[in-house]
């Protein structure tokens, strides 16, 4: 019994190995955002990639193309084996994007998602700080101008793929900000988190930045995860 027993943990433990999990940070932000999942994960034994990519320098599609590029390497690297994913906030748009561009491989397709405070039906917030020219030049003519207008993201880049094992929403609700309605994080309103895809969906106690920091965040996501 105690052979049998230590050989199903072999086998979890060997399959856990083998996966990836990539994490991915959101606009203004880098690899540091999203250091504090990196190291929890790690911690339960995955592979780990946090992606980072100059978020103002190019626009939503193009971040997301060249995300392709990282995991057709990962694929080839694991074939069969399924690439999971955490996002927050913009960078769950990326992920969108490079999951519905035609060359993304098909174990980045399979696994397990968490966005964190994913902007999924735009960005109030940003669309009315666009009035300032500053926070014009600020946020620069590519993805920050994206975020300024858009209102509903899947109708640029599709919906997520069936084939996604599960995904998973966490959405914060510590904010105060007057310009959104209901519950918000200071930055996105919980009802623009929504998909309109199956999906399982959270809310913490969390402001916008802060909330890829935040233990229940790090709880909830590794047991998603595992």
């Amino acid at each position: 019994m105690k052979k049998i027993i230590l050989l199903i943990f072999l086998i979890c433990f060997d399959l856990k190995a083998d996966d990836f999990v990539v994490c991915i940070h959101g606009f203004l932000g880098g690899k540091w955002c999203m250091s504090y999942l990196e190291k929890n994960l790690l911690e339960d034994g995955w592979n780990v990639i946090n992606w980072d990519y100059p978020s103002r320098d190019d626009t939503i599609q193009n971040h997301g193309e060249k995300l392709v590029y990282s995991l057709k390497e990962l694929a080839e690297k694991n074939p069969g084996r399924p690439i999971h994913f955490v996002a927050h906030s913009m960078g769950s748009l990326v992920l969108l994007a490079a999951l519905n561009h035609p060359k993304t491989p098909m174990e980045a397709k399979i696994g397990r998602v968490v966005l964190i405070a994913p902007p999924l039906k735009g960005s109030l917030w940003a669309r009315w700080l666009s009035q300032f020219e500053i926070i014009r030049k600020i946020l620069k003519e590519y993805s920050g101008k994206e975020l300024m207008t858009e209102t509903n993201y899947f109708q640029l880049f599709g919906n997520y793929p069936e084939t996604i094992d599960k995904i998973l929403v966490i959405a914060g609700s510590l904010g105060f900000n007057p310009i959104l309605e209901g519950e918000n994080d200071g930055t996105i309103a919980v009802s623009e988190t929504i998909l309109n895809t199956p999906h399982e969906h959270i809310t913490v106690k969390s402001g916008h930045k802060t909330i890829v920091f935040n233990t229940t965040v790090s709880n909830i996501t590794r047991a998603f995860l595992n």
